[in-house]
Protein backbone atom coordinates (compact mmCIF):
# COMPACT_ATOMS: atom_id res chain seq x y z
CA UNK A 1 0.00 0.00 0.00
CA UNK A 2 1.77 3.24 -1.36
CA UNK A 3 1.37 6.50 0.75
CA UNK A 4 -1.18 8.35 -1.37
CA UNK A 5 -3.92 5.42 -0.89
CA UNK A 6 -2.84 5.78 2.74
CA UNK A 7 -3.93 9.13 2.69
CA UNK A 8 -6.66 8.76 0.41
CA UNK A 9 -8.13 6.24 3.34
CA UNK A 10 -7.54 8.52 5.99
CA UNK A 11 -9.11 11.16 3.74
CA UNK A 12 -12.39 9.06 3.13
CA UNK A 13 -12.72 7.86 6.75
CA UNK A 14 -12.39 11.77 7.96
CA UNK A 15 -14.99 13.12 5.24
CA UNK A 16 -17.14 10.44 6.57
CA UNK A 17 -17.01 11.46 9.94
CA UNK A 18 -17.57 15.37 8.87
CA UNK A 19 -20.37 14.20 6.51
CA UNK A 20 -22.32 12.53 9.57
CA UNK A 21 -21.82 15.31 11.87
CA UNK A 22 -23.12 17.55 8.80
CA UNK A 23 -26.27 15.14 8.57
CA UNK A 24 -27.27 15.03 12.60
CA UNK A 25 -27.15 18.85 12.85
CA UNK A 26 -28.88 19.26 9.97
CA UNK A 27 -31.81 16.93 10.90
CA UNK A 28 -31.15 17.94 14.03
CA UNK A 29 -31.87 22.01 13.41
CA UNK A 30 -34.70 20.58 10.98
CA UNK A 31 -36.59 19.15 13.89
CA UNK A 32 -36.34 21.87 16.02
CA UNK A 33 -37.60 24.16 13.57
CA UNK A 34 -40.86 21.48 12.82
CA UNK A 35 -41.31 21.42 17.13
CA UNK A 36 -41.02 24.78 17.52
CA UNK A 37 -43.56 25.70 14.36
CA UNK A 38 -45.86 23.43 15.77
CA UNK A 39 -45.85 24.73 19.05
CA UNK A 40 -46.25 28.24 18.21
CA UNK A 41 -48.98 27.33 15.68
CA UNK A 42 -50.80 25.57 18.34
CA UNK A 43 -50.43 28.94 20.90
CA UNK A 44 -51.89 31.22 18.30
CA UNK A 45 -54.43 28.14 17.50
CA UNK A 46 -55.40 28.58 21.65
CA UNK A 47 -55.21 32.41 21.90
CA UNK A 48 -57.56 32.63 18.36
CA UNK A 49 -60.23 30.34 19.66
CA UNK A 50 -60.60 30.72 23.67
CA UNK A 51 -63.51 29.50 24.26
CA UNK A 52 -62.44 26.19 23.22
CA UNK A 53 -59.79 25.91 25.67
CA UNK A 54 -60.21 28.14 28.59
CA UNK A 55 -62.94 27.09 31.29
CA UNK A 56 -66.38 29.83 31.11
CA UNK A 57 -68.58 30.32 34.58
CA UNK A 58 -71.98 29.34 33.70
CA UNK A 59 -74.82 31.86 35.21
CA UNK A 60 -77.43 30.31 37.93
CA UNK A 61 -80.83 30.63 36.90
CA UNK A 62 -82.71 31.95 39.92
Amino acid sequence: MGVDEKNNQIYKKFMKRICKKIIFIISAIALFSIIAGVVKYSLTYIENNPEKYFPTQKQDKN
